[in-house]
C-alpha cells in the first residue's frame, strides 16, 4: 500500500483538483494525508468536507513544505510514500505505474516517472530530458540526466521507501528553496533509483505562493550542501557534472535578476567544477541575452532548440 503525501498552505483555489486526481487512481491501494501547513484560507476545511474514508488531514503551525512533507512521512502507516504539491495533479494511472516499478525493481529506494509541464494556458509540453530512458529501468546515471535542461522526476512524480527517505532525514528544514533538488540528490546517494518514461503527472508552473520561489543569495546553504553530496557519491555516474550544473543554474537565476557578481561568481564555480562543459556557455550567453533585452529565456531556448 501507498502513503500519499499533499502538503497544503494557502491552496484552497487548487487542493480538491489534486486530491480528486488521486481518488480517480486505477491503483487503489492507498492513503491521502493532507498536512496543512498554518494556511489562513479554507483548503484544509474544503479537503475535510469530503468525509472520504481515505483521506486524513494532519494540521500544524506554518514551518514550510519540507517541515510539512516530514510531517506526512512520520503520520504514514506504509512503506511506500508518494508526494504531490496540492497545485498538482495525476494521472489515472499514475500510482499504478509507481506500484509496477515497486515490483519490477525491488532493490530501488526511489521510483519515479516522466511527467507534463503545465504553463499556463499553453499545451503541456514534455520535460527536456537528457538520455531518457526509453522503457523502464534502474536509473543508474541519475546525477547525469537530472545535469540536463529538467529533471527526469520532480516531487509530484516519484514515491520512495520511508526508510530511504528517513535514512537522508527526510527534507531539509529551513532552506528558502531548491529542498526538492536537494532531496533527490541525497536519496541517489542512500538508495538506486526505478524510472518510467511514462508521462503520469502535470506539474503546474504556476507565480503564487503555492510553489517555492527560487531566492537569489550570495551565500546559498544549498552551496555547501551540494558540495557534500558530491563528495559521498562522486563515484556515481555525472555526479562532477551535477554539482556544476547546480552552479550554472545558481548564475542563470542571479544573471536574470542583473546580480551580474554573484552571476559571475557562480559561473566560475561552474567552471572550475567542469572548465570544457558548452552548455556552460552557452546557458551563460543566453541568460545574458535575456537580462539585457528583456526577452524571456524560456523563448530564447526555445529558438535555440528549432
Amino acid at each position: 500500500m501507498i502513503s500519499v503525501i499533499i502538503p497544503l498552505y494557502n491552496g484552497e483555489k487548487y487542493i480538491l483538483r489534486s486530491v480528486q486526481s488521486v481518488l480517480r487512481q486505477t491503483y487503489t491501494d492507498f492513503e491521502i494525508i493532507v498536512v496543512d501547513d498554518g494556511s489562513s484560507d479554507q483548503g484544509a476545511e474544503r479537503v475535510a468536507e469530503l468525509k472520504h474514508p481515505q483521506i486524513r488531514v494532519v494540521r500544524q503551525p506554518n514551518q514550510g513544505v519540507s517541515a510539512a512533507r516530514n510531517a506526512g512521512i512520520r503520520a504514514a502507516r506504509y512503506d511506500l510514500v508518494a508526494f504531490l504539491d496540492a497545485d498538482d495533479e495525476w494521472l489515472p494511472s499514475h500510482l499504478e505505474e509507481i506500484n509496477k516499478l515497486s515490483t519490477a525493481f525491488p532493490q530501488c529506494g526511489v521510483f519515479g516517472t516522466a511527467y507534463y509541464m503545465q504553463r499556463g494556458n499553453e499545451p503541456r509540453t514534455l520535460p527536456h530530458i537528457y538520455q531518457c530512458p526509453q522503457k523502464p529501468c534502474v536509473l543508474t546515471n541519475y546525477f547525469e540526466v537530472a545535469s540536463g535542461a529538467d529533471f527526469p522526476m520532480q516531487t509530484s512524480a516519484y514515491a520512495a521507501r520511508k526508510e530511504a527517505m528517513l535514512a537522508i532525514g527526510g527534507y531539509p528544514v529551513g532552506i528558502p528553496s531548491g529542498e526538492d533538488i536537494l532531496t533527490m540528490a541525497r536519496l541517489q546517494t542512500v538508495c538506486d533509483f526505478a524510472y518510467s518514461p511514462t508521462p503520469t503527472s502535470v506539474y503546474y508552473l504556476t507565480a503564487d505562493a503555492t510553489k517555492s520561489k527560487r531566492f537569489i543569495l550570495w551565500n546559498d546553504p544549498l552551496d555547501s550542501l551540494f558540495e557534500d553530496v558530491y563528495r559521498k557519491a562522486k563515484h556515481k555516474t555525472g555526479c562532477r557534472l551535477f554539482l556544476s550544473a547546480w552552479y550554472k543554474r545558481r548564475m542563470t537565476g542571479a544573471i536574470l535578476a542583473h546580480k551580474y557578481a554573484l552571476g559571475g561568481k557562480m559561473f566560475f564555480k561552474a567552471f572550475c567544477v567542469m572548465p570544457f562543459q558548452k552548455k556552460l556557455y552557452t546557458s551563460a550567453a543566453a541568460t545574458l541575452l535575456s537580462a539585457f533585452t528583456g526577452m524571456s529565456l524560456y523563448d530564447i531556448n526555445k529558438k535555440l532548440k528549432r
